[in-house]
């Protein structure tokens, strides 16, 4: 036994995998060593083996170092010892040179290369080839000594950190009762995968293979840029020839990825075997789907009514025109047909060829690709694109619910792939959403009757699924998100076979669905919060909305949307808005006559009571506003009307302001304090039969006069604090208050007045201008400019109010009404297009404030009515989803915590399914115990993965009032 060296501190090369020689050295007690005579590898009659005790570097690790595989080279090889330098000793740093004095002790290399695979060659320290150091591994013993090895041989293994030449011997030992281990099985056992089975030269690790399938997950790194890089791990100085092994790579690889599909799915636990597997069993299936017989409840069918809509199966489909597949003339076998995700191939083909000889046309006005391209083909390619059917809810896809598309988006296509995921599914209710549903519902039954024979009662509806009762929030687009995650690997796998591009596309899809799979906890804890906190949100703003309308209108728009949602074809639809019925040539006159009656708007100012004189400074306040938003032109006429207004409304504020000095005398000298002096008229003679009864002007600079729209009025509730005294200013003030408050009202519902005009003129426009054209573009365009600006003008009427009531009356009710305006505030009714979705649409506050209408406004009101109907409806249907989604994502934690106990109990199941018996009686015991090791292992991850979830959501629906309808398992272990 040759003497025990002490291991190198620093190992270099390092495997975490238990079994005894992954890639290259693992941590064995002892290794066998063939060396000739005279030091050099020769064959085995002429080789003596010598065993070497390699002590680990601590007992904790298992794997063997660099430096400990250098020692048991050179026990008995003296060609492997240190290279003597004493001819360059120069070039070595002084550490490194040898000592005369210790010749046995030889300190020409560092301990941390002594730990790497280099020597030095008398300048620099060069890799050197595991299999240049005389080590020889031996398969099949576990590390241990074989007695009867095969000649050593050289072969090629790539490993994390690159390629590595190694010699090995294979184990050719036979009993009576057992044949020799074949070789790949050798190869299998040290965590090798050969890329041939009988006397493979070229070998991949099994932690390189999980790292390669890993990226391509995550990263979607091709097989040809991985291999690459392991060529730069090994060597990117371009100084060598790297080894050519790619189609060996890709070819392990293809085989690596199919096996641990059947390994995760449980196939080689199955007495059956792999020729047992059935049509989507290797498909990773959504946990919160309905799923009877594995998370539904038992009696499930027997629900009350209103209950029974929980079980509903929620599907969306739609169609990737990116992953194509280019027609090289490449065939292939395919390993896994019809086992995961794409439908069997043969049948997927005989059934387009037989139903696409009909073509659907077209009599949708929406110019969409998949229906104008729907029977164009894509020169040069044998796949066209896609398609594909998930879950609605959580974005699974469906087993047996995708293939490939050649013609196009043809209807024969997605009917195939919605009746294949669908065989053998018992379901209550079946939600289908489709981008082009309005095109595709169309004969739809007589396309399943003709082609499928079978039998569906439908109930068609192209709405909106934020309006259609019983779908909760479901999104309905989330396949736009999937096909973010398969469109990397359309580059790499447009140029493979169709068989080798449907493994690859399935593989991914796989690790989507796990990875779905292990977010569903913080996933459906994150959209319960939102969605209880909405429901309440949305039910608040629904009922406050409701309560600014009649009882009789609610209770006849109630109807309505119950009628249509039994029968929506039928019914009158509560959320289509009514068409404007204003034409533009009304809207014009009611333009014009506004205008005319603010030109003739004025009053006789003489022995005014107190109410009137805070009426016409009210009046005089709105002139003013008027007069600011007015832009004067550049024309003379346009200038002399602008000056025309100023001086009519000057005089005005002369006149109220003689009147003021009487009711409000202290205003008088607050106007030559603030100097907001009011322009004499120039001449007394002119002002009317009125001048002598005026006051003599005060002297006042023509610098310190203002326009008169910029002229303070000091009406009450401007006046400072100590003037806000006397027992007639208090009467002015309490005057104000009231009209204010109504000033307040009447602006707020002529702003939701023009709004709807402003909505109609754009509808309008939207139906009845089309095209570029500049005159109706332009006059439609300036008419709606007018309208704005009447809008803003109530704006500032209704923000001069909210201010003045803050000073008259700040403490006053009349703020639970009505609140500061802000422009983001003038918009509706209804949602902006740019704005956020139709389910978290809140209604502004200036369409829930209660109005105060007189016998006067009941047309008017009939109106407002009918215009927010559609605005009612949508805010109940938006009250009513989220109600509906925060009980569908209770039932859905209840389903997945069910489902994944099922899947332990079935791995648990599977442990002592595959026995050495008559079914299998070449299964070792070891084998056994692998098998029963690896379901064991499975079935603890599912039930981790339970407890995680349910101890996450049980505070939450705790908080909620909503138990775990279980009293047993982790679910009830959970919440107790």
């Amino acid at each position: 036994m040759a003497k025990k060296r002490k291991a190198s501190p620093t190992p270099s090369f390092k495997v975490a995998r238990p079994s005894p020689a992954s890639s290259l050295l693992r941590t064995t007690r002892k290794i066998t060593v063939h060396t000739t005579s005279n030091g050099r590898l020769g064959s085995r009659s002429k080789s003596t083996a010598k065993e070497v005790d390699i002590q680990p570097e601590s007992t904790n690790d298992s794997s063997i170092s660099m430096s400990q595989a250098q020692s048991a080279a050179q026990v008995n090889n003296p060609e492997f010892s240190q290279p003597d330098v004493s001819n360059a000793a120069s070039g070595l740093p002084q550490s490194h040179q040898a000592s005369n004095d210790e010749p046995e002790k030889p300190k020409r290399v560092r301990e941390d290369h002594r730990a790497a695979n280099k020597r030095w060659n008398g300048a620099f320290f060069e890799r050197v080839e595991f299999s240049n150091l005389g080590l020889v591994l031996q398969l099949g013993h576990e590390g241990g000594k074989c007695p009867d090895p095969s000649l050593p041989y050289d072969i090629l293994v790539y490993h994390v950190n690159g390629y590595h030449h190694v010699r090995v011997t294979i184990c050719t030992c036979t009993t009576a009762f057992s044949e020799p281990l074949p070789v790949y099985q050798q190869f299998l056992r040290e965590d090798w995968f050969p890329a041939t089975t009988t006397r493979p030269s070229t070998a991949f690790t099994f932690d390189v293979l999980d790292l390669f399938h890993n990226l391509t997950h995550q990263s979607k790194v091709n097989a040809y840029d991985f291999f690459n890089t392991l060529h730069r791990q090994t060597s990117n100085s371009g100084s060598r020839q790297h080894p050519s092994r790619y189609k060996q790579f890709a070819h392990v690889a293809r085989l690596w990825r199919h096996l641990q599909q059947l390994k995760w799915a449980g196939r080689g636990h199955d007495p059956g075997g792999v020729e047992a597997t059935l049509p989507g069993s290797l498909a990773i299936v959504c946990p919160a789907c309905p799923q009877p017989g594995k998370n539904l409840p038992n009696g499930w069918e027997l629900s009350p009514p209103d209950r029974m809509w929980l079980y509903t199966l929620y599907l969306m489909m739609d169609a990737n025109f990116r992953c194509r597949c280019k027609d090289r003339g490449l065939d292939d076998v395919d390993m896994a047909p019809g086992w995961s995700y794409y439908v069997e191939r043969k049948a997927f083909e005989r059934h387009v060829a037989s139903a696409c000889v009909r073509e659907e046309k077209n009599t949708c006005s929406a110019e969409h690709n998949a229906i104008i391209n729907a029977n164009l083909r894509k020169e040069g390619y044998v796949a066209s694109g896609v398609g594909a059917v998930l879950c609605a809810r959580h974005a699974f896809f469906r087993p047996n619910g995708v293939g490939d598309l050649h013609l196009g988006e043809k209807f024969p296509y997605m009917d195939f792939l919605v009746v294949s995921t669908l065989l053998g599914t018992l379901m209550y209710m079946l939600v289908l959403s489709y981008d082009i549903a309005c095109q595709y519902s169309k004969n739809f039954d007589r396309r399943l009757r003709e082609d499928f024979n079978a039998e569906m009662y439908l109930d068609l509806d192209d709405y909106s699924l934020n309006l259609l009762p019983h779908v909760g929030r479901t999104y309905g687009e989330g396949v736009e998100s999937s096909w973010s995650h398969l469109n990397p690997v359309a580059m790499s796998t447009r140029e493979m076979a169709l068989a080798t591009r449907h493994e690859v596309l399935n593989d991914h899809m796989n690790a989507w669905n796990w990875h779905k799979t292990i977010e569903l906890g913080p996933a459906l804890l994150k959209w319960l919060r939102t969605a209880s906190r909405m429901a309440i949100k949305q039910r608040q703003i629904f009922d406050k909305f409701s309560a600014t309308f009649p009882p009789d209108v609610i209770k006849e728009w109630d109807r309505m949307v119950k009628v249509w949602n039994i029968d929506p074809h039928g019914a009158p639809d509560p959320y289509e808005e009514p068409e404007t019925t204003t034409k533009l040539s009304t809207l014009r006159l009611e333009f014009a006559k506004e205008d005319a009656a603010e030109t003739v708007n004025s009053l006789k100012l003489s022995d005014m009571p107190p109410s009137i004189f805070v009426q016409v400074g009210l009046e005089l306040e709105e002139q003013q506003r008027a007069l600011r938003l007015l832009k004067a032109g550049k024309s003379d006429g346009d200038m002399a009307d602008v000056l025309e207004r100023r001086n009519a409304l000057q005089r005005r504020i002369r006149s109220w302001a003689d009147t003021q000095a009487i009711y409000m005398p202290s205003v008088t000298q607050l106007r030559v304090q603030t100097n907001t002096f009011i322009i004499p008229p120039p001449n007394r003679a002119d002002s009317g039969d009125d001048a002598d009864d005026l006051p003599p002007a005060p002297d006042v600079d023509e610098a310190q006069v203002s326009n008169p729209e910029d002229i303070a009025l000091w009406l009450p509730s401007g006046l400072p604090p100590s003037l806000r005294i006397g027992e007639l200013t208090s009467r002015l003030m309490e005057i104000e208050r009231r009209f204010r408050l109504a000033q307040l009202d009447d602006s707020l519902a002529d702003i939701r007045r023009f709004r709807r005009i402003l909505k109609g003129i754009s509808e309008f426009k939207r139906l009845n201008v089309s095209g570029t054209g500049n005159k109706p573009n332009t006059r439609i365009r300036a008419l709606y400019t007018k309208f704005q600006r009447k809008q803003h003008r109530l704006a500032e009427r209704y923000r001069a109010a909210f201010r003045a009531l803050l000073t008259l009356d700040p403490t006053g009710n009349w703020q639970v009404t009505f609140r500061e305006l802000l422009d983001c505030h003038l918009t509706g009714p209804g949602r902006d297009d740019d704005g956020v979705g139709e389910g978290h649409h809140e209604i502004l506050w200036i369409w829930l404030a209660a109005r105060i209408l007189s016998a006067d406004d009941d047309e008017e009101s009939r109106e407002y009515d009918d215009t927010m109907r559609a605005e009612w409806a949508r805010s109940k249907a938006r009250a009513d989803r989220w109600e509906e989604e925060v009980e569908l994502l209770v039932e859905e934690m209840h389903r997945v915590v069910m489902f994944l106990e099922a899947e332990s109990t079935g791995w648990q199941a599977r442990a002592d399914a595959r026995v050495r018996g008559l079914s299998h009686p070449r299964i070792s015991f070891d084998i056994e115990d692998g098998v029963r090791a690896f379901a064991m292992r499975h079935a603890a991850v599912y039930q981790a993965l339970a407890f995680r979830f349910a101890s996450t959501w049980a505070p939450l629906l705790n908080a909620l009032g909503r138990p775990p309808q279980v009293e047993r398992g982790i679910y009830g272990a959970c919440w107790c």
